[in-house]
Parts: structure tokens; sequence; C-alpha cells
């Protein structure tokens, strides 16, 4: 998957848990939902852009995923009830490959900050793009493959059996034995033989060279290792480069 050059001037919005990220060709800023004003501020930046589509990413938002073939429009708000907290609107991607229904919660204040500027946008998940890159790059392989993309204070597990999608979850972590307690819960569930079944972390990175060490004493690991780097996204690092050049472009 190549960049492809665009006129389109896209602004993207990256939605964290204590603030977002707006980023142009030309300036990025972040606004804390700490800070009181953070709306009239943003606003009055986002104003002055010049800008002709936004593009929104939510990073603080787990979904639940849901098989297309099962997927009811009106059931949205029940597939969340035991996963999030549930804002008063509620979204759904597709995937590329058509499969699977993303569904989420988003801001409704970032939501009214956008059209309060008469701006087009779209929502997206970031989920949504680690499972479109995965489908699109992953080898074919028999049994269980267990994908870990770490972020800062947390991981997510992507499961794929005989290639095939089969489970997504995301858990909050202090430390590399919270890591390997929640994970070693997952694979237990999913009866996986570490002869034969593989670990594999999405990037490479020294900041977590503790979890892998940890990890390889109970399993065969292994690595999507992307060269490109990219700093934008410093909470997830694996995603930021996906980011840079499978998403912007």
């Amino acid at each position: 998957m190549q960049k492809t050059k665009s006129n389109t001037k896209k602004i993207f919005v990256y939605q964290f848990e204590t603030h977002f990220l707006i980023e142009s060709a030309t300036d990025n800023h972040e606004f804390y939902f700490s800070d009181k004003d953070y709306l009239t501020k943003s606003n009055i930046f986002f104003s002055k852009l010049d800008k002709d589509y936004v593009e929104v990413i939510y990073l603080n938002s787990q979904p639940s995923i849901v098989p297309s073939l099962y997927f009811e429009e009106n059931m949205k708000s029940k597939y969340l009830d035991t996963n999030t907290v549930v804002s008063k609107s509620i979204v759904t991607d597709t995937s590329s490959d058509r499969k699977i229904k993303v569904v989420y919660s988003i801001s409704d204040e970032l939501t009214e900050l956008l059209v309060k500027n008469n701006l087009e946008y779209s929502n997206n998940n970031y989920f949504t793009y680690l499972y479109n890159f995965l489908v699109n790059k992953i080898s074919k392989s028999d049994g269980f493959s267990f994908y870990i993309n770490l972020n800062y204070k947390s991981f997510d597990i992507i499961i794929f059996n005989n290639n095939e999608f089969i489970f997504f979850n995301s858990f909050k972590i202090n430390d590399e034995n919270e890591f390997l307690y929640y994970l070693f819960f997952v694979l237990k569930n999913y009866e996986s033989s570490n002869k034969s079944d593989k670990i594999i972390f999405l990037g490479k990175f020294e900041k977590f060279k503790d979890y892998y060490e940890i990890a390889s004493k109970y399993s065969i690991i292994d690595f999507v290792d992307l060269t490109n780097n990219s700093s934008i996204i410093n909470d997830s690092p694996f995603f930021s480069i996906v980011n840079e050049n499978y998403i912007r472009n």
C-alpha cells in the first residue's frame, strides 16, 4: 500500500482519554479535557486552519466487534452494554474485507465542535485500522496467531485462527506482570499450545523490551516489525507507524 498525493486539505483529530490531538499539514496542537476552556480554545484553533475535511480517529473508545452477517443496526447500544461507557452517539465502521462491524461510542462534544465549524468529517476507530492492516499483511498460517499491540498503560490482543479473525480485547496494565496475567488468561481460554501457536508483537520498540522478554519465557514470540518510525502518537507507537504510512496519505 503506497501513499498517494491528494490536494484535499485534510485534518486529523486523534481522541484519547485525557485529550485530543489536532494534526494538520502546518500545525499540531493538543487540547486537554482538564482545561475548562479546552472547547473554546479548540474552536478558535479549528477556525484558523485551512481545511476541507476532518478525520476523527478514536483511540479511547474500546469497540465491540460483530460479524457483519449477524449485525443489526438497531442493536448498536446493546453491543456496547458490557464493554464501555456509552455516550449518546454510537457509530459503526466496516472492515475493508467487509467481514466485521466495529461498534463504538464517539464524543458528542467533539462532534458538536465539528458541526459548529461547518466541517465535513468522518469517525473511525483505531481498531478498524489495525484490523485492516493485519488482514492485508498476515501470512497464511495454521493454528492460532495472537497479535499484541502494546500501548502506554494498556495492550490490545487480536486473535486469528487459520487466518480468520475470532477475538479482540483491550486491557489496562501498569507493568509486565499485569500484562502477563491478562495475556495468559486469554491464551488459556483459547487452549493455546505454546509449541505451535505464536505471540506476535506489533512493532519492536526499546521501551517494551521487558514485555517481549517475559513473554518469550513462556511462548514462541515473533514481530511485525515495520522499519518506518513515527512519534506523533506516543501512547500507541505501532498505531503511530500505521497512521503515518497507511492512513495519512
